[in-house]
């Protein structure tokens, strides 16, 4: 049997055990040197375990083989890319297949299971962004948590260190935002909380909503962790609040972030109101969907109206709860490209009798084009975009001109693989600009280092024509393409990213682009001034996370 399985002595591996397993099932135990795996073979499938096979482990797949009874490799495939919690790329029409998919089990996953050549926070992005903020304004955020859940959680500041370098002008950051005393109260759980019960706590939060309600602010009632892992019931608390404070009231569970519906329950109760609907609502009024502050504010907004497109209410980054009732006033609900946050806003305003319009993000010149078209032309404003949009070039063009002329000659470098690559030409999974249009766009050259186990080159969609391409296998190749590159900076989302430091090469992230014309114009002199910094090429040896004496 083992000469018919190929299993040579020479080989390394013997055959420890075959049997029959179940009625259809073949269990196949195989050994060589310390190593062993035992093979659970089905109809189509099959479950492998890698080293020793303990008991809990044999039990386990037994438990995936009467799960998967029946179905083969491709309907468990099927099954993972259809669950909306599954992380999956999308691969791009013309760009080389993204064959990762991986099921979400509830914490960040390594996709690559090599971090040595990960460059892309973009999992750890979305962990920590997929809560939605609620705008202060009008608004006090009463969370039933231990203050600990928030550690990981800190402020998203420039001016603060971080591990990753945070996309997007955060929250905290944002020009002209409101700050209001007690807009946000941390219910403290302790050790003694979870030892003898929660009732005084729960009714100094109930004491504490009744305050608060006279204020005639809405309330925003969240939990994290800890209340779940205690068997909290913080729904009949959420009701016992509700009950004391009337209607102006919003709940938001760990289980709304894990569903992919923030704010579900609110939502859906304000959009299916009989006769919230009521009336056609404008149509050159538009409510905007998850746009950045600083952009809409300071571009999208303002162009708009110029142009006879008047901005309703924008929902998502934040969500302005007493602004909500306003929605009905607007005939077009206009969706950005991409989601800041997971919601199922779309959802139910696409079965409401308002118009929903999907728009490019606003990504670059041509990008911010598209949208603002978009948006004006379903308005019914699309002549008077045409000039606006050619009044706004003829001010923006000489600038960016200049910019492109310095930017010849400086080269800027992605490291990638079959999985990473396609990730340069999409709105990526959580935040993330289109990296490779936008620099292309701006006349930047592109070097790839491509990792690939055999070392072939991939070949390169039409996005990405004429771009270098440096292959390597090991981490000691990639060190040297990033130290002997000619390409001026190299991307990363790791703040200090230590693989580049001793390399030499300036860093850029995903921190750096902006969406609209300003936002672009920024990001481009952002990226030249990272190019002309001579200081990684001139203190490369210093910056090296090696230790070295120091010397007085």
């Amino acid at each position: 049997m083992a000469r018919l399985l190929g299993l040579a002595q020479r080989r390394g591996w013997a055959l420890e055990g075959l049997c029959r397993e179940g009625r259809r099932g073949v269990r196949l135990c195989l050994r060589g040197g310390t190593h062993s795996l035992v093979f659970r073979l089905g109809p189509g499938l099959s479950l492998a375990a890698e080293g020793a096979a303990g008991p809990s482990v044999e039990r386990l797949s037994r438990a995936l083989s009467r799960r998967l009874r029946g179905r083969r490799l491709e309907d468990v495939l099927r099954l993972i890319e259809a669950d909306p919690l599954s992380f999956a790329q999308t691969a791009t029409p013309g760009a080389p297949q993204d064959r990762v998919r991986v099921p979400c089990v509830g914490q960040p996953i390594g996709i690559l299971d090599a971090g040595w050549r990960n460059f892309f926070a973009d999992q750890d992005f979305e962990v920590l962004l997929g809560v939605p903020e609620c705008s202060p304004k009008g608004t006090v955020t009463i969370q039933y948590a231990d203050g600990e859940c928030y550690y990981a959680r800190p402020q998203r500041s420039f001016n603060k260190w971080n591990f990753l370098d945070w996309p997007d002008v955060a929250l905290d950051e944002t020009p002209g935002r409101d700050v209001e005393g007690d807009s946000l109260i941390t219910t403290e759980l302790t050790e003694r909380d979870m030892i003898l019960g929660t009732g005084a706590r729960a009714d100094a939060v109930v004491a504490e909503a009744r305050r608060l309600a006279k204020t005639g602010k809405t309330l925003v009632f969240t939990h994290l962790c800890t209340p779940i892992i205690m068997g909290e019931d913080f729904q009949g608390l959420a009701r016992r609040c509700l009950k004391e404070v009337g209607g102006a009231t919003v709940n938001w569970s760990q289980k709304d972030r894990d569903e992919n519906n923030n704010f579900g329950d609110y939502f859906r109760g304000v959009l299916e109101r009989p006769g919230f609907f009521k009336g056609r609502g404008d149509p050159r009024s538009v409510n905007l969907f998850h746009f950045p502050a600083r952009c809409r504010e300071e571009e999208l907004r303002p162009f708009l109206e110029k142009v006879g497109v008047r901005v309703n209410i924008c929902v998502f980054p934040e969500v302005t709860f007493p602004s909500i009732p306003d929605l009905p006033k607007a005939r077009w609900q206009v969706f950005c490209e991409r989601s800041s946050y997971p919601t199922k806003v779309r959802e139910l305003l696409a079965a409401s009798p308002r118009r929903v319009l999907d728009v490019r993000a606003p990504y670059g010149v041509e990008g911010t084009r598209e949208c603002l078209a978009a948006i004006a032309a379903a308005a019914g404003q699309g002549k008077a975009f045409a000039q606006a949009w050619k009044e706004r070039l003829k001010t923006f063009r000489p600038a960016w001109e200049e910019l492109r002329r310095q930017a010849q000659g400086h080269r800027l470098a992605f490291v990638v693989s079959e999985a990473t690559l396609p990730r340069l030409l999409m709105l990526r999974y959580g935040y993330g600009a289109p990296l490779a249009p936008m620099v292309r766009e701006m006349g930047f050259g592109i070097d790839l280092l491509y990792y690939d186990l055999h070392g072939r080159a991939p070949e390169l969609p039409q996005e990405l024509a004429g771009a270098g391409v440096t292959t390597f296998r090991s981490p000691w190749e990639l060190e040297r393409a990033l130290r002997e590159g000619s390409f001026s900076a190299a991307f990363s989302d790791i703040c200090f990213d230590w693989r580049l430091t001793r390399a030499g090469k300036a860093r850029f992230s995903s921190r750096d682009f902006e969406m609209g014309l300003e936002g672009a114009r920024r990001t481009f002199a952002r990226l030249l001034d990272v190019c002309r910094l001579p200081f990684y090429r001139r203190y490369a040896a210093e910056l090296s996370s090696s230790r070295r004496p120091f010397h007085a």
